[in-house]
C-alpha cells in the first residue's frame, strides 16, 4: 500500500451545510474506492493564483490516504464530475510525510491551554490600559480644577503691555 495526498479546491460561495455535505460525499468516494483516509484538513479560503471557472477564491481541503493506487484514476474521474469542486490533484507521498491526527483529548487540551494563555495575556493588557487611562483622567481632572480657564483674549490682554508702559519713540525723519 502507498500513501497519497489529495488536495481539492471547492467553490467559495457554498454555505456551511452544503460544504459539509460535499466533503462527506468526497470522503465516501475515497472509501468506496478502497482507500483509507488517514488525515483530513480544511485549509481555509484562499486567493487563487489564477481564476478557475471565473472564481478568484476557493476553499482548500487536504486528504492523506492509503491506497494501492489502482483506483486513483477512478477517484479522479469521480471528483471531476462534482460540480462544486473547482480543481483537484492526487500525488504520491512518502510515509514520513503523512500527517497524523491528534487524539481528541490531546488536541482539546492544547487548545484549552493556548486559549487560556491568550486570554490571560489579553486580560493583563486590558487591565494595564484601563489603569493607565484612569490615571490620566485623574491627572486631567486635577489640572482642570486647580487652573482657572482663560479665554485667549483675556490671556493676550494680560501679556500685552499697555501703551503708557512703552518708551516714547521719535518719528523717523
Amino acid at each position: 500500500m502507498n500513501y497519497y495526498e489529495a488536495i481539492f479546491i471547492v467553490h467559495p460561495a457554498l454555505e456551511d451545510s452544503v460544504l459539509a455535505q460535499l466533503v462527506r460525499e468526497t470522503k465516501e468516494i475515497f472509501i468506496k474506492r478502497g482507500s483509507d483516509i488517514i488525515y483530513d484538513e480544511e485549509m481555509g479560503k484562499k486567493r487563487l493564483a489564477y481564476p478557475i471557472e471565473k472564481q478568484r477564491f476557493g476553499t482548500f481541503y487536504l486528504f492523506h490516504f492509503k491506497s494501492d493506487g489502482q483506483q486513483n484514476v477512478q477517484i479522479n474521474r469521480d471528483l471531476e464530475h462534482k460540480d462544486n469542486i473547482l480543481a483537484h490533484m492526487i500525488v504520491r507521498i512518502e510515509e514520513d510525510e503523512v500527517r497524523q491526527v491528534k487524539p481528541e483529548s490531546e488536541a482539546e487540551t492544547e487548545k484549552a491551554v493556548a486559549g487560556k494563555e491568550q486570554a490571560d495575556t489579553v486580560k493583563e493588557e486590558v487591565k494595564s490600559a484601563v489603569e493607565k487611562t484612569e490615571g490620566e483622567s485623574k491627572v486631567e481632572a486635577v489640572v482642570e480644577v486647580t487652573e482657572p480657564l482663560q479665554s485667549e483674549a483675556t490671556a493676550e490682554k494680560e501679556e500685552a503691555p499697555a501703551d503708557e508702559d512703552l518708551p516714547e519713540t521719535k518719528p523717523a525723519e
